[in-house]
């Protein structure tokens, strides 16, 4: 390096001082030094630097060195590792919320390469082979009689050799592979983010959230914390009062059935009140069917129900149908014979 290349490196005059040669050399130190600066030319740019620098205060006064005010990076400091956050949807059914459980979480996270800044190559410090440094190529026009210059494409004009960002490969992207089991309490809600806690890759501190989702439930409806279900029962055992099976968080449970009653509430069954504690009610809604044609040998039966029926609700004089039937007869009679008596 000459004495030119030398205050052209530092970006300053022939003309500046000695205080002023300091000041100009601290200046860069602090942009270019890599415990301050991370990019990748870096390193590379602060030798220059001080090669310069230790090559004017030579040529002035023929003793000097500048690396007593350089800063040293210490070999055994670790830099501090970046933080990226990335924020994954997990979509959960109504039984994991309620009873919580543990979710696998694997992928890849792609972010832009911190060593080129995304451009998938750096700059060095030799000129560029393809132009010697100039950023331009010359090329023959008519016939050889006239040149144009273009820019150069190894270098985009500047005139400095690039090569691949090895860290991304020349892609302008790095990839990190995670593999996490996250235990999910009971009770998380729909649209709750959890943070997982982060893990380091390569220099990268990995911190990923979980946006919590709930998928739609072939059973469960779940509208401001209260659990519901809507379930069709055979008519004939809802009103024989039979044993039914209800789907529940986690399995099935017995139920019995009640013909005066449609709603019924299944305490501590339902979703958590708030996360991690107990569990609400839940409400289960029963919709007695009955079949829409009989084959006559039910229809059969079923008179005999009727009529078995009937006469039991008669027999019992505190039965409301009994009760309705009993005076039925009597107005019926009583219009029977003032009808007679015209």
């Amino acid at each position: 390096m000459n004495t030119t290349e030398a205050y052209n490196e530092l970006g300053l005059d022939p003309s500046v001082d000695d205080a002023q040669l300091k000041a100009g050399w601290r200046r860069l130190v602090s942009r270019w030094h890599p415990d301050r600066n991370r990019a990748s030319e870096a390193p590379l740019r602060i030798q220059r630097i001080n090669k310069a620098y230790h090559h004017l205060c030579q040529h002035r006064n023929g003793s000097a060195d500048p690396q007593e005010d350089v800063p040293s990076p210490a070999s055994d400091a670790q830099p501090e590792a970046e933080k990226l956050v990335f924020v994954r949807e997990v979509r959960l059914s109504i039984d994991d919320a309620i009873l919580g459980c543990i979710h696998a979480l694997r992928g890849r996270f792609t972010y832009e390469c911190r060593s080129c800044a995304g451009k998938g190559q750096r700059v060095l410090a030799q000129a560029c082979a393809g132009c010697q440094g100039s950023g331009a190529i010359r090329r023959a026009a008519l016939f050889g009689w006239l040149w144009t210059e273009e820019a150069c494409k190894d270098c985009g004009g500047d005139g400095r050799q690039r090569e691949p960002c090895k860290p991304c490969e020349g892609t302008g992207e790095c990839s990190v592979k995670y593999q996490h089991r996250v235990r999910l309490p009971a009770g998380v809600r729909a649209g709750d983010v959890l943070t997982v806690p982060s893990t380091r890759h390569g220099g990268i501190d990995l911190c990923l959230d979980i946006h919590v989702v709930f998928e739609e439930h072939p059973f469960f409806i779940l509208e401001d914390g209260q659990l519901r279900c809507e379930m069709p029962v055979d008519g004939y055992a809802w009103a024989a009062n039979r044993w039914v099976d209800v789907p529940v968080p986690g399995g099935l449970q017995q139920m019995r059935l009640n013909r005066n009653a449609l709603m019924y509430r299944l305490r501590g069954q339902g979703f958590p009140v708030e996360p991690r504690g107990p569990r609400g009610d839940y409400l289960v809604t029963v919709v007695p069917t009955f079949h829409d044609a009989e084959d006559a040998a039910q229809q059969k039966r079923l008179d005999r129900l009727i009529e078995a029926s009937t006469k039991a609700a008669e027999a019992d004089p505190h039965n409301p149908l009994g009760q309705w039937r009993s005076k039925l007869k009597g107005w019926r009679k009583s219009a029977k014979d003032g009808a007679s008596s015209d």
